[in-house]
């Protein structure tokens, strides 16, 4: 009936008399019409909103072009829940996963940010410039805010003739800030997804005070945006096949505070198998900000200014899950300088022991790991200088060490000695009296403690036992007024270039005027990225050829990234002119590493008393770190003597004590340099034996030999020299203090820091609060998870 009717209205009426063949055939003309403009339609809507069926039902994606010519299309999935919302009773408590839904959900625009308050005193020193320069426009960002925030966006490139369609490496991205702030809707991974042939994905995850509060104890254990990490890598190994990523290749990356998050993941076996590589990019779990070890401080100082009891962590955690969202982040708590108030802590669960602990074990082995730094990392920490353009006065560099000093170590008996050797090491003596080169050591001063000697000491744990290692150092930025133009590659400078924003211009968070230089080095540095996300070498498959940039070759391609180890210690400097260089550093890592724990402890050796003046600390709680002017800066036993501004103690009767400072400082400047010379000797005297050692021993790690020998309980060559070489220099080590401590772990701590949470140390803190319970264990697992696939304890066996 309806086909006669269909006839009766389209046909002309001419035609209707002839025979009833020309009719049928038209009517069978008309209805193929209509099918394939049916046809037409759907697969024009299939391609520019491609669907997808995950586990939990139906999503609607966008297809997005990308500005460029020579990338495609990128089919974009914004706003997917990976957990339930961690609201009202769920609040400080770990995730759950989604629920499932009907029909198809629309993933065409992001979803709320989690909640958090940029207007507080936000921890520049800690963050990257182009976050702290643009905090209008990334005000624009997070104005959707909502405890209802665990979502992530993923960016899946598009199939065409020329690239096969096998399932594509996946490269989850871990925002940074300074656990207080961001989101991952701010990074779009379109160019990267695009140009690498990878599935990027990024996602937001609690931060704060709703991300990390902690009381020590079972109320309130803390770690809870870790745990969403972790519950966002669950999702995605079971559901990115149908997006065409490959969950056997999942690779973990992240800036700064995002770094330390990605190192903290792979020593925590909550995460294990969940992803394979780990890009670490100016960060590490063993920073002194990674880790938070007073938690139960700011937690009972954030109860006690909204009006919770504090004497009891159970009542005072359901108070604070009463209160909204808004009160609790407008509290603008500060915790001391180069610390975090709310962080990541050490639960002896997701995170079982100290993180340097868990190196030393082998407990990271199971991941390829690329890290590096960025040249001049610490440029926020010295912008509160005066006069900082003209370069940095001799008062003004004497302030910033003590008050450096001051900040991480409180007050030994041994700090003088302490603060006067950092001067002398940090002292350029060839051109002491130029105020730009002040400048530029002062920068090196933070760079190196608070980025370099940490994250050379991860690669170094890591490579020891074969583990695949690759480092780098960025010595590149773009051109804008977000920084002086004196300044080098700051933190979070990579960024940009990991994720191609100069192959499409300029934008309102990095407003640079992009080179061809700049486009060629983020092409560069996005195929190191993701090759290393394809097969675990930055090397390959892709080999670096940028002539679509620039008719020539680019030196990349003569360059060939080799593994960092131990001994030789090379790395890749990525800059305009690429080169392999070894041993970054070296000295004032081992400054850091290996003198600085000692002389924190000197006057335990020499017990003497110091008669310098001690430097006031900034309060925190009162002001910001900056400083209005020379009243009050310097301390009142500081004069100024046009070399450097050495501190002079004040005058009294001579004594046998009255020059300890400065003959300590001597002994300590003597003893340091002996020390230097033993690891130098010791590193050519590797070197020059290196090939002999390799031509008698091939094994790369402790566990197996190349063949899959398990040579475990064999003493090999290298674990010989190497007894040697340590009885050697604890023979001719002046230093050394007998017995041995772990120096390195007070370093990250305050001095009224909590003890350690521990396997076989369960309680947090001491049991100084009424109604404070003994920890017992309990899931951080999600409600019908099973947990019985993870092995009990951790497992160093590479996958």
């Amino acid at each position: 009936m309806w086909l006669a009717t269909f006839r009766d209205h389209l046909l002309p009426a001419h035609l209707l008399h002839h025979q009833g063949t020309v009719t049928v055939t038209h009517c069978a003309l008309l209805w193929w019409i209509l099918c394939s403009c049916w046809s037409f339609t759907k697969s024009t809507s299939q391609k520019f909103y491609p669907t997808v069926t995950t586990q939990f039902g139906k999503l609607r994606g966008l297809r997005v072009p990308v500005p460029s010519e020579v990338l495609r299309p990128v089919d974009q999935y914004l706003g997917v829940p990976y957990a339930a919302p961690p609201i009202g009773e769920k609040r400080f408590m770990p995730p759950d996963q989604p629920s499932s839904w009907s029909g198809v959900k629309n993933a065409t625009h992001f979803m709320p940010v989690c909640p958090q308050n940029i207007h507080n005193t936000v921890p520049e020193i800690m963050m990257p410039i182009w976050f702290t320069y643009n905090l209008d426009t990334v005000a624009t960002y997070i104005q959707d805010q909502s405890e209802d925030c665990l979502y992530l966006n993923i960016y899946a490139p598009t199939e065409d003739d020329i690239r096969d369609s096998e399932a594509r490496p996946v490269m989850v991205y871990i925002h940074g800030g300074s656990y207080m702030e961001g989101t991952g809707n701010m990074m779009d991974g379109s160019v990267l997804s695009s140009y690498g042939n990878v599935v990027v994905v990024t996602l937001n995850y609690r931060i704060g005070i709703l991300g990390f509060l902690s009381t020590g104890d079972q109320a309130a254990k803390g770690n809870y945006g870790l745990l969403d990490q972790i519950q966002a890598l669950r999702w995605i190994s079971k559901n990115i096949g149908y997006f065409g990523g490959d969950p056997g290749r999942i690779t973990v990356f992240g800036s700064g505070i995002g770094a330390s998050c990605v190192s903290l993941l792979t020593l925590s076996h909550h995460s294990e198998g969940l992803f394979h590589r780990a890009i670490i990019q100016s960060g590490s779990a063993l920073s002194s900000w990674a880790v938070n070890y007073q938690p139960v401080k700011y937690t009972r100082m954030l109860a006690e200014r909204v009006g919770c009891n504090v004497l009891d962590t159970v009542d005072m955690v359901s108070c604070l899950q009463k209160k909204s969202a808004r009160e609790l982040v407008e509290q603008d708590i500060q915790p001391a300088r180069y610390r975090v108030a709310f962080g990541p802590v050490i639960d002896g669960d997701v995170i079982p022991d100290d993180p340097e602990i868990l190196m030393e074990q082998g407990e990271f082995l199971n991941y390829d790991i690329m890290l590096g730094v960025n040249q001049g990392e610490g440029l926020r920490f010295v912008e509160n200088v005066m006069d900082l353009e003209d370069g940095v006065s001799g008062s003004d560099f004497d302030f910033a060490v003590s008050d450096f000093v001051d900040s991480l170590y409180g007050y030994p008996e041994g700090k003088d000695t302490l603060r006067e050797t950092i001067k002398f090491m940090y002292t350029d003596w060839a051109d002491k009296d130029n105020p730009e080169t002040r400048r530029k050591t002062l920068v090196a001063l933070f760079t190196d403690h608070q980025w370099v000697e940490p994250s050379v000491v991860t690669a170094d744990l890591h490579a020891r036992y074969g583990s695949p290692t690759y480092f780098y150092a960025f010595y590149h930025h773009c051109q804008s007024l977000m920084k002086p133009v004196w300044s080098d590659s700051a933190h979070g400078d990579e960024v940009p270039y990991v994720f191609g924003i100069p192959m499409v211009g300029p934008t309102d968070l990095f407003p640079c005027n992009f080179s061809r230089n700049d486009i060629m080095l983020s092409a560069v540095v996005m195929t190191y990225w993701t090759n290393f996300a394809k097969s675990g070498d930055p090397n390959k498959p892709v080999p670096q050829d940028t002539k679509f940039i620039h008719t020539k070759a680019n030196r990349f391609e003569e360059v060939a990234w080799s593994k960092y180890d131990p001994y030789d210690q090379l790395y890749l400097h990525i800059g305009l002119k690429p080169r392999i260089r070894d041993h970054y550093r070296a000295t004032k890592v081992a400054f850091w590493k290996h003198l600085v724990p000692h002389l924190y402890n000197l006057h335990d050796m020499f017990h003497y008393s110091s008669t310098t003046t001690k430097v006031t600390p900034l309060d925190p709680t009162q002001s910001n770190g900056k400083r209005a002017g020379s009243t009050g800066r310097t301390p009142a036993s500081t004069s100024n003597n046009g070399e450097g501004g050495r501190e002079m103690g004040p005058l009294i009767m001579p004594n046998p004590r009255d020059y300890s400072t400065e003959l300590s400082v001597t002994i300590a400047v003597g003893a340091s340099l002996l020390f230097l010379n033993v690891l130098a000797f010791a590193a050519l005297y590797y070197r020059k034996d290196k090939r002999s050692r390799q031509d008698l021993s091939q094994q790369h790690s402790p566990q197996c030999d190349s063949k899959g020998n398990n040579v475990s309980h064999t003493t090999t060559i290298d674990e010989s020299l190497s007894q040697q070489r340590n009885q050697c220099e604890a023979l001719h080590n002046p230093l050394h203090v007998s017995p041995s401590m772990d120096y390195s772990l007070s370093q990250r701590r305050s001095p009224d820091d909590i003890p350690l949470m521990t396997p076989n140390n369960i309680t947090m803190i001491p049991n100084s609060l009424m109604g404070l319970s003994n920890m017992s264990p309990y899931s951080t697992f999600p409600a019908g998870y099973s947990s019985a696939g993870l092995p009990s304890t951790h497992s160093t066996t590479r996958v």
